[in-house]
C-alpha cells in the first residue's frame, strides 16, 4: 500500500480537476442510480451507464454542417472503447469511481503501472481497536486511520465534514467468474493472482456507508481527543498523562463489529443492458449546454468544485470548494449555508452563516467566488426538489439494482437452513421487497395445486385440468407436488433468513 497523505490526495485531486480542465469538460453529473453525464465546452456530451459498461456519446454538430444535420452518435462498450474516445473514458470512469458505491475497473482502462498483483479476493478488511489505534496526523491537519493489513487507509478531514478512503481493489472480473470467487464455501480454495488497483473515493460524513462507519468514529475520536490533549496542554502545559488517561477511558468492540467489507468491482459485463437509460436533450432544442439537469442527482462537478445532494426529509446540499473547507445548506431554511473554515496551523473550525440574498463580496485573489458557488449550489437544490416533486410514480429500476439483486452473497445459520445452502440477498431494502415477492409467488402457485390436487384422480374434470395446466405452465401430476412442495418449503425457509438479516441490520 502506498504511503497515504492529505497533501498527496490534494494533489493528486489537483491533477484530475486540471485535466478535465484542459480535456474541454464543462460538467459533470453522477444521478441517483450513479449513471454519469458530462459535458464539454465543444457541445459534445457523453453519458455513462449506472453499472459503468457501456457509455452513449453525442458528438459536437459540425460547425460547417447543414443546421438539420443530426449529430454523430457512437455507443461502445466501455472497456472496447477506441482509441479516439480512450481519453474521455478514463476521466469520465475515475470520476465515477470517485462518488459510486461500486467501481467499475475494466483491465482494458487502467495503466499497467497502476496495477499489482494481488492473492485473495476476500473483500473484509480489519480496523483496529479504539484502544491501540494509532492515528496519524497529516501535513494538512487530517487524521488518518490505517487498517490492520494497511489495505485501507482513512482519512478525515481538518473540518471534520469530509472524509477520503483509499483501498485495494481487484479488477473487474467477468460476471460468473466474480460470483463464484465470492460465495463462501467450507472448503479452504486455493490462493489464485489476481490484478488490482488503488482506488480513491471521497464521501461526507453525513452521508456515510455502513463500512465506512467504523474507522469514521476512530478517526471522529482521535481528532476529538487530540484537540482537548493540546487545549489542555496549552492550558497547564503538564498533559504527559493525558493521552494514556484517554485511552484507558476508551471502550473496544468485538473483532466481528471491526472486521467490514469494502467496495468490490462490478462485473466487466452488465447482465441487463437492457435496462440502460440516455439521458439526452432535443437536439433542435437551443438551450444552454451548462443548464442544470431536471432529473434526481447525486454529484456535481463544475470548474473544479463538486456539489453533493445528501437525501433528508429536507434534502441539504454540501459543496466540497477543494480548499478543506465546506459548505452546507440548513435543511428547511436552504436559503442559509453554513461554511465549516478550518484555521490553518490550528485545531480551530469557523462557522460562517450566509443567506443567499446577501452574500459576501469576492476578494481579488480569492480561489474561487463565494458568491458564483452558494448562487449555483441554491440552484441545484432548488431544480432537485422540483424534480422530487414531480416523480408520483415509483422509479424505473436500473441496470445496477438488478445486478445486486444476487451480486452479494450472505450465508445464513444452519438454524435457518442447511449449510450447503445459500442465499442471495440484495443490498437495498428495495431489492429485498422484489427477491421476497418473487419467493411469494411460489407459494401461491403451490397452493394453487394444492387446491386443485383432487382434480388428478378426476377422469371428468378434464377440461379443469388443461385450465390448471395453462394457469401454471406445468404439467400437473403428483411429481410436480411434490417438486413444488419442496420449493415452497424452501421458499418459505429463504423468507424466514431474508426477515431475520433485515431485523439484525
Amino acid at each position: 500500500m502506498a504511503v497515504f497523505a492529505g497533501a498527496s490526495e490534494l494533489v493528486n485531486r489537483e491533477k484530475c480537476e486540471n485535466t478535465m480542465e484542459t480535456s474541454g469538460v464543462s460538467l459533470m453529473i453522477m444521478y441517483e442510480d450513479e449513471s454519469v453525464d458530462v459535458r464539454y465546452r465543444n457541445g459534445s456530451q457523453l453519458q455513462l451507464s449506472p453499472c459503468g459498461c457501456e457509455f452513449f456519446l453525442v458528438r459536437a454538430a459540425d460547425p460547417h454542417g447543414h443546421p438539420l444535420q443530426p449529430a454523430a452518435r457512437v455507443r461502445q462498450r466501455t472497456r472496447f472503447t477506441v482509441s479516439t474516445y480512450k481519453e474521455l473514458m478514463v476521466e469520465a470512469l475515475a470520476f465515477r469511481n470517485k462518488y459510486a458505491s461500486r467501481p467499475y475497473l475494466p483491465q482494458e482502462l487502467i495503466p499497467s503501472d497502476k496495477m499489482k498483483p494481488f492473492f485473495s479476493m476476500d473483500p473484509g478488511v480489519q480496523w483496529p481497536e479504539l484502544s491501540s489505534c494509532e492515528a496519524e496526523l497529516g501535513p494538512g491537519g487530517e487524521t488518518v486511520v490505517r487498517s490492520e493489513n494497511e489495505r485501507a487507509v482513512f482519512m478525515l478531514s481538518p473540518s471534520g465534514e469530509e472524509f477520503s478512503v483509499e483501498f485495494t481493489c481487484s479488477l473487474s472480473q467477468p460476471p460468473n467468474q466474480q460470483r463464484l470467487s465470492s460465495d463462501p464455501s467450507g472448503q479452504q480454495q486455493p490462493e489464485k493472482k489476481y490484478q488490482s488497483t488503488t482506488v480513491v473515493q471521497h464521501h461526507s460524513c453525513h452521508a456515510a456507508a455502513h463500512m465506512w462507519a467504523y474507522p469514521l468514529s476512530l478517526a471522529q475520536h482521535h481528532q476529538t481527543s487530540h484537540h482537548s490533549i493540546n487545549k489542555e496542554v496549552e492550558k497547564n502545559q503538564t498533559g504527559i498523562s493525558s493521552q494514556a488517561d484517554v485511552r484507558a477511558n476508551m471502550a473496544d468492540v468485538s473483532c466481528v463489529e471491526r472486521r467490514l467489507q469494502l467496495p468490490q468491482a462490478l462485473p466487466l459485463t452488465c447482465p441487463s443492458p437492457h435496462w440502460h437509460r440516455w439521458k439526452f436533450k432535443d437536439p433542435l432544442a437551443r438551450e444552454d449546454i451548462s443548464d442544470l439537469p431536471t432529473d434526481l442527482v447525486k454529484i456535481i462537478w463544475c470548474k473544479g468544485i463538486i456539489y453533493r445532494i445528501l437525501k433528508a426529509t429536507a434534502p441539504i446540499i454540501e459543496i466540497s470548494p477543494g480548499d478543506g473547507s465546506v459548505i452546507r445548506s440548513n435543511g428547511a431554511l436552504n436559503s442559509y449555508f453554513t461554511h465549516y473554515k478550518p484555521k490553518l496551523r490550528t485545531e480551530q473550525v469557523n462557522e460562517l452563516c450566509y443567506h443567499v440574498n446577501s452574500l459576501p463580496p469576492d476578494v481579488p485573489g480569492q480561489a474561487y467566488s463565494l458568491c458564483s458557488v452558494i448562487s449555483r449550489a441554491s440552484r441545484v437544490l432548488a431544480c432537485y426538489n422540483q424534480a422530487n416533486q414531480l416523480m408520483t410514480l415509483p422509479s424505473t429500476p436500473t441496470c445496477l439494482q438488478k445486478e445486486n439483486i444476487f451480486s452479494k452473497p450472505e450465508l445464513f445459520p444452519s438454524s435457518a437452513m442447511p449449510a450447503e445452502q445459500h442465499v442471495h440477498v440484495t443490498q437495498t431494502a428495495d431489492c429485498r421487497s422484489e427477491l421476497v415477492a418473487s419467493e411469494l409467488s411460489k407459494i401461491k402457485r403451490f397452493n394453487f395445486l394444492l387446491e386443485n390436487n383432487h382434480l388428478l384422480g378426476s377422469k371428468s374434470q378434464h377440461v379443469d385440468l388443461e385450465t390448471c395446466s395453462a394457469v401454471t405452465n406445468e404439467p400437473i401430476n403428483e411429481d410436480s407436488i411434490a417438486e413444488a412442495l419442496q420449493r415452497t418449503s424452501r421458499a418459505i425457509q429463504d423468507i424466514d433468513a431474508v426477515i431475520s438479516a433485515t431485523t439484525l441490520t
